[in-house]
């Protein structure tokens, strides 16, 4: 997997900044979720997603499965997934299998945890024909450095 790090000027500024907003809010107070997905915070997610409380993560994987070769049908070549807040891609799987059958496909993980990306390279980086180009960022930022990447390469 290439990993793409994410490149800030002063972090210790805009983390100071975004604290100081957060704790000055008129109303409830808050921090940017990024600053809680180190290491820890991402397993920690990783083990939330599967209680049973938490129905959201089993849904999704439920549809991807079954309906990963119906989605794929429609999908025309050439390919290139991004996903927002990928996690360990896990669910995503199912999709980037059905898309192993057909064609090479590039996925983009976009994701704050640099833990995540490494999760995605154990559970995904055995599927043959899937190249991972993971991007540790911000949502926003993310996809524009996929699109412009996609906009390059379309160009070569």
């Amino acid at each position: 997997m290439i990993l793409r790090q994410a490149v800030t000027t002063d972090p210790t500024s805009e983390f100071a900044a975004e604290v100081r907003d957060g704790l000055l809010g008129a109303s409830q107070k808050e921090l940017p979720s990024k600053y809680l997905y180190d290491d820890v915070g991402s397993a920690l997610f990783e083990v939330i997603s599967v209680l049973p409380e938490y129905g959201l993560t089993r849904a999704d994987e439920r549809l991807l499965r079954e309906n990963a070769g119906e989605i794929v049908s429609h999908v025309t070549s050439p390919v290139l997934v991004a996903e927002l807040g990928s996690g360990s891609g896990k669910k995503t799987r199912y999709l980037l299998e059905a898309l192993d059958k057909r064609q090479q496909t590039r996925y983009c993980p976009i994701e704050i945890s640099h833990t995540a990306l490494t999760m995605v390279e154990r559970e995904l980086g055995d599927i043959e024909h899937i190249s991972i180009v993971g991007f540790e960022r911000e949502y926003l930022d993310g996809l524009l450095e996929v699109a412009d990447t996609a906009v390059r390469a379309s160009n070569c």
